[in-house]
Parts: structure tokens; sequence; C-alpha cells
């Protein structure tokens, strides 16, 4: 044999063997079913794992004698967005939880973050997932409650693809690495049907059924109940004969070969919780009929939920619920009792009922909101328990082991032993562990002689005694930018701005952005945007708040939306921006008539004056950019931004808008065009706010992954932050994911250089937006990244109640 030939046949040996990976950890012995243990080939892994263009293909390692995959992601000297893969893998996940993988990345910081796909049907369903910790093996779980539709998928019961993303953060090479694929969650007693249908026959439902589904999950895993999510497209009656109890959290348009299973279920000695829609199919099953549709007369019309004469056992006296509108509802020949009535913000009753109750089906006359989140809890709890009573035990117990789940602490005596540590000289924190060692003693009584609700009860005090005494434990860190935006012009829904500003300072925060103007419309009485008529009503917003601010000593920086004008601004504005071609144009031709087209001088001119006068005019102390970016790589393609970019590069488009896409040479001109149309207004609002007030700090809200968004949507922010044309800078890292949270400000305090950053955290978008213990860890992070500040979203009435004060306990208490 040749030495040619030998080595030929050394390298495909090589090839065909997994690749050696003794520096990586050794890989965990999975606990749950395996779907995928990646033992084949090499041949094999890069002909199931089908790279998408221009990313690398996969290789098999092998650690230990045990097999992973290596997925790279060459983002150093290339343009592509993500390193994706597809594996064809047929997976029935319609009774369990969800997907599960181990999973290792040494370095995740050129990732911006990571995307899983389930193909089924004609779409996707889609969920992000986080790289945790560094230095060893992680098992990441996929839970069908976070994952949301694209498309039209046919249901968990039909997946038959895989797509594992990693979008880019950094131009820099990096690697990660998965085994052991497999499914976690087997099917309890409780089901929650998610209306998946809704992507064919209300398209304009679906991200409300992902929201309402997800919390009314977020509750029952609070509360200790199993549950499996179920979607509408997979139910059978095989898949409900172990069911005791379905929840409808918002179904809309359910179709009726559904709504039939559900009936015979129901007829079987099944048990419904219905929110919001009671499909006609299922009325007279469970005796109780829907009648109009209501909408709140006046905001706080809908406040609370109040027992009736005939209450539900274990029910809260009252029970916070900021409702919009409702369903009228009544008994079916006498079936079924008004259990609670809606009453309003001044505690009188609306005579409209909130939940009515039959032997066999709870109805909630709206969707379940997740505010007041420990009576919220109670109150489902007390649904649940009033059909389902033999689920009362299993809720009791759930809620005792919750009492010591919070913060960094998985159970009670972890919780109270490092409390009682970080403590021991606060006497206030000392006494909240004791009240919540007592007040557990009396749950575990309690719940020994049976006593489920009121167990419950007790048990959701404790938990808020200790973390009463977790939130007195944290200290707070002097000199740091404390900041709310709040993104409604009239402040804090039921407070007066003086009430709301005064609130902040009570509790140690230092600065407040209000949303006062948007594209086109102001809350203000302004000589450039048309005037909102609330203004004569209600007063000028930025006056009311102002004056508060220098009363009590807080920031403001007036927030505007930029170049969006909003469902408030007035149809015959939008209607003349139209006319005079000033609006965005999609890349199919469509229209956005709610968005004004950057490239326009007059759009730019609209934008630089309406910020200005809010600086000439009144006493604030900064102008605050949002929105400052394109919607999307979708727009504007309108005639104007055709002109003005053949001017720019001084030649015709032949084929407009498909060649700036497609043809190389005018790509990277467009995307550059893009940015400068963007910079134009950051750069002259930046330059004369100074000529107005040398001392007017300029700031903006941007997304978070520079790299890419600075092309996806025209945002060159560290461009921004390189020109000093920005005094501070605040990206959106709203995720719940403290890991991810911690990488994304890493990267972005090396694109802001000397500009201070402080962080966007996304309290309200969370699945709990009353989470304190997670805000506490995503603060403490800016604190550890000595970024000298943070941000928070959004200043409304559950944060200013339910978050603020405990915030200012310890985190920002004003000592």
């Amino acid at each position: 044999m040749s030495y040619r030939n030998a080595a030929l046949c050394v390298a495909i040996f090589c090839i065909a063997l997994p690749t050696m990976a003794e520096q990586l950890p050794p890989i965990p012995t999975a606990s749950y079913d395996t779907v995928d243990d990646l033992s084949y080939s090499q041949q094999s892994a890069r002909r199931l794992w089908k790279p998408m263009a221009r990313t690398s293909p996969v290789s098999v390692v092998d650690i230990g004698g045990r097999k992973a995959l290596r997925m790279p992601c060459n983002f150093r000297g290339t343009k592509f967005d993500r390193a994706s893969w597809d594996r064809n893998l047929k997976l029935d996940l319609s009774m369990r939880k969800g997907l599960q993988f181990l999973f290792h990345c040494r370095d995740a910081s050129p990732i911006a973050n990571f995307t899983i796909y389930l193909h089924s049907g004609d779409g996707w369903y889609r969920a992000y997932f986080d790289a945790p910790a560094k230095a060893k093996w992680t098992s990441v779980k996929i839970h069908k409650k976070d994952m949301a539709i694209e498309g039209q998928p046919a249901g968990w019961s039909n997946i038959d693809t895989v797509r594992i993303s990693a979008w880019r953060g950094q131009d820099v090479d990096t690697e990660f690495y998965i085994a052991e694929v497999g499914l976690f969650g087997e099917a309890g007693k409780v089901v929650i049907v998610r209306g998946d249908s809704a992507a064919r026959n209300a398209p304009g439902e679906v991200n409300s059924v992902k929201e309402y589904t997800e919390v009314m999950a977020h509750f029952l895993d609070r509360g200790g109940l199993s549950s499996t999510i179920l979607s509408d497209l997979d139910v059978t009656a095989g898949r409900l004969k172990d069911i005791r109890l379905i929840i409808l959290p918002h179904n809309p348009n359910m179709p009726d070969s559904v709504a039939d299973e559900i009936a015979s279920f129901i007829k079987a000695g099944g048990k419904l919780i219905a929110c919001y829609q009671l499909p006609n199919r299922l009325q007279p099953v469970v005796g109780i009929r829907t009648g109009r549709h209501v909408r709140q007369e006046y905001q706080g019309h809908f406040a609370s939920i109040r027992p009736s004469d005939k209450p539900l056992k274990g029910a809260p006296p009252v029970t916070q619920q900021a409702s919009w509108n409702i369903q009228q509802a009544s008994a079916i020949n006498g079936r079924a009792r008004i259990a609670a009535w809606w009453h309003n913000n001044k505690d009188q009753t609306t005579g409209k009922p909130a939940i009515v109750v039959s032997e066999n089906c709870v109805y909630l006359t709206h969707v379940l909101l997740g505010d007041d989140q420990t009576k919220k809890l109670q109150l489902l709890l007390a649904m649940i328990g009033n059909i389902a009573p033999e689920l009362w035990r299993e809720a009791a117990e759930g809620s005792l082991l919750a009492v010591g789940q919070l913060g960094p602490y998985n159970d009670y005596e972890s919780a109270r032993g490092r409390i009682r540590e970080l403590t021991s000289d606060d006497t206030r924190a000392l006494r909240s562990l004791e009240s919540a060692d007592r007040l557990r003693k009396q749950a575990l009584t309690l719940l020994s002689e049976d006593k489920f609700s009121e167990a419950i009860v007790t048990a959701e005090k404790a938990k808020g005694a200790m973390l009463d005494a977790y939130c007195l434990a944290q200290r707070p860190l002097a000199g740091e930018h404390r900041a709310f935006w709040c993104h409604s012009a009239f402040g804090v829904s039921g407070m007066s701005w003086d009430q709301a500003i005064r609130l902040l300072a009570e509790n140690g925060f230092t600065a407040i952005l209000p949303n006062m103007l948007w594209g086109g419309v102001a809350y203000y009485r302004s000589d450039v945007l048309p005037a909102s008529p609330a203004v004569e009503e209600r007063g000028d917003q930025i006056a009311l708040c102002v004056a508060a601010c220098k009363k009590y000593g807080i920031q403001c920086h007036v927030w505007k939306v930029n170049f969006n004008m909003g469902r408030a601004t007035d149809s015959e504005f939008v209607a003349r921006m139209k006319a005079e071609g000033r609006t965005q144009v999609q890349y199919d031709g469509s229209t956005n008539d709610r968005w004004l087209c950057p490239s326009d001088p007059k759009n730019q001119e609209l934008e630089i004056e309406s910020m200005l006068e809010t600086g000439r005019n009144y006493d604030v102390d900064g102008l605050h950019f949002d929105y400052i970016r394109y919607p999307g790589n979708e727009a504007c393609f309108c005639d104007g931004c055709r002109l003005r970019f053949e001017k720019t590069i001084g030649g015709k488009i032949d084929s407009w808008p498909r060649d700036v896409r497609n043809l190389e040479r005018l790509r990277d001109k467009w995307l550059d065009f893009r940015r400068q149309q963007i910079t134009a207004v950051v750069a002259a609002v930046a330059q004369r706010a100074k000529q107005i007030r040398s001392d007017l700090k300029i700031s903006a809200a941007v997304f978070r992954n520079w790299p890419v968004d600075r092309n996806s949507v025209g945002q060159d922010w560290k461009l921004w932050c390189d020109r000093r044309y920005l005094d501070f800078v605040c990206p959106m890292d709203y995720t719940s994911s403290s890991s991810q949270f911690h990488r994304m400000v890493e990267n972005q305090l090396a694109w802001t250089g000397k500009v201070p950053c402080y962080p966007g955290i996304g309290l309200t978008v969370w699945s709990d937006s009353t989470d304190v213990c997670k805000l506490i860890e995503q603060i403490s992070i800016t604190r550890q990244l000595a970024t000298g500040g943070f941000t928070i979203f959004n200043y409304g009435p559950t944060e200013a109640t339910r978050v603020l004060p405990l915030l200012g306990k310890g985190m920002t208490r004003s000592d």
C-alpha cells in the first residue's frame, strides 16, 4: 500500500470513529426516558442532524464510553444570524410535560440565546432555553407551557422534527454539547387544555392563549398540584381516561369535536374549570349558560372578586383582579349558583357574577390573571377543591412544601438557616422568621386534621413571612441609579403622580422614565404633536410628573416611543401621514400604517422636534429614546426609501426591493442606509439637547444583542455610545433566566464602553410579575458586574404595591 493510500485510510478511519473528548466533564446518568442517546456513528450523526445554510456539521464525541453531540458555532468572520440543526425525530409529547436533554457549554458569551423548535403539521412549537453552569453538564428542561406557536402545528402528538438554534451574540467561535435527549413529566390527574387550534380558527388570540395557559400552569405549580398541558388538537377519550379535572384557561373558538370529547368526559364523572369561554356544547352538560360580553364602563369597573352568600369553601374574602371585560353568566334550571361577584375599585358590587358553580364545573367569567398572586392561588385551589375534593390534600401538601421554596432555596430548612445567618443582627427579619416558623407548624397541624383549605391559607401566610424575612435580609448599595419605566402617561393606575413618586422615593429609587409621547400623540400641551384629548380632562402629565419628582427628589427622564404612532394616535393624523407617503411599507408590499418611515426627512424632524420640545418646556432631567429602530427587517420599503437610497448610492435599483436583499453589492449598503436614518435622529437630539441645557441627559432603551440588531432593526447603539450621543443606555434584557441575564449584561458592558449601562429588568413580562426574589437576583447581578444601576419594567399597580415595598425593606432601602 502506498503512503498516500495508507494516509487516506487513516483519515477515513478517524472520521468514522467518534471524536475523543476526555477534556469534557463526565456525562451524568439520565434518570428520565431517553428518545435519542446519540449512540450512532459519526457519519450517521451528520446525516441525522442536518445543518442549516452556512452552519457547520455536528460531530459525535466519546466521553468515558458515552456519546454526546458537539455543535459548533462558527461566528468569527461570518455573517449568518444563527447556527442551527434539524433532527427528524417522531415524538408524542401530548401527555408529557416537555422535552429534556443534558447540556454543556464552556463559553456561551458569543451566543445571544438558544432556541428549540418542535415541528408539527404546518407549524412549530418554539421556546428559548439558556446556557446554565459553565463547568459541568446541566439538565435543560423545555416545558410545553413555555412554548409559543409559529404557523399552524398539528398538536404535541405529531412532532416530527427537532431544531436547535444558537443565535449570534458576538463574532467569536464557540461550541456546545448535548446528550441524552428525552422526555419528562408523566400525566397527573389535572389537564390544562391549551387552545392551539386558535392558530387556525382565531389567529389573533394565539398569544393570549399561551399567556393564560402559562399563568394557570404557574399557579398549579406554585400550589404543588401536578398538571399536564394538553393541546386541544390532541384531546381524545383515551388521553382523558385517567384524568380527574380539565381546566380551560382561555379557549376561543374551540372545535366542536373537542367540546364533544370534553362533554363525554364530564358525563363520565370528570370535572371542569372554565375561564371566560364556555363552549356552547358544554353549557347544558354543566348547567351554566353564558350571555353577552360585558366591557368595563370605566377603568376599575371590574377590580376584585368577592364571595357571595353561597361561597366557595376556602375562597379568600377579596381577590384583586383588574379585568377589562367579562362574560355574563347564569344557571340553567337552578343547576348552578353564583359563588362570587365582581366589585369595582370603590368596593361596590357591580351585580355581575364572577364565579358560577355547578356540581361538575366552576366557571370564571374572565381569564385568570397573574395579579394578586397569593389570593389568586387560594381562589384557584378553592375552585379546584370544591368540585374535586380529592385534590385538596395534594394541594395542601404542595403549599407546605412551597413555604421554603424562594430565591436560591429549595426547602424550608435551608431557607430558614441561610436567612438566619444573613439577618443575625436584624430584629425585624428574625421576627418574620419566627412568625414563618409558627405559621408553618400551624399549617402542619391543620393538614394532619384534614383541614385542607385552612392549611393552604396558613401555609401561604407562612411563605409570606419567609419572603418578608428574605427581603429584610438584603442590603442596599449606595449611589446606584435605580429607575422604573412607566408605560402609562398617567402613572400608576389608582394613584396620583404625587403618590406614585413619593412611593418610589420612600423605597430608595432615584429615577422614573414615564412614557409621555409617541410617534403621533403627546400627553402634554404640545406644539409639535397632536395632544391626547385626555390632557384637557386629566391635565398636562409631564407637568404633573415633574412637579412630583422635584418635590421628592426623583429624576424624570421623559420617554418617547419613536416612529410608532401607537393605538392612541388620532385616526385623522394617521390617515394624513399615510396620504403624504410617510408611513411604512413592508417587503411584500403591504402597509404598516401605524409606523412612520424613519428615512423620511419630515418624520425625522417630527421625532427630533417633539423630543427637544419636552426638554425645552419642562424642567426634566433627561430625554429617553424607545422604539428608536425599524420594526424588523421587513420594513421599510416605501417609494421614498427607494428614492433616498438610490440617491445615497448614486444609482438606480432595477428590481426593488428584491435587489437590496439578494445582491451582495447592495445588501451591506442597504443595511448601512437603514442604520444611518436611525442614528441621524439620535445624533441630532443629543447635540441640540445640550444646547438647550448642558446637563440634560440623553438615554435609550435598546434591543439587547447589538451585533445582530444593528442589521435586523437598524439600531447601532454601540456607535451611539462610542460617539457619546448617549449619557446612559438601558438594554431591554427581559429574561427570567438569571444566568442568561448575566451573560447579556457582560456582553453589553463591552459594547457600551465608558457610557453607563443600566440594564433593563423585565419584571412585568415574567410569568410571575411579583417575583421579587428573581428581581433581587438580577439586581445582584448588576452589582456583581458594577453597572452602577438598573432599570425595571414596568411601574404599574402590582409592581407599586406588591414589589416595590419589598425591595424597600432591604435591597433598595434608604438608610
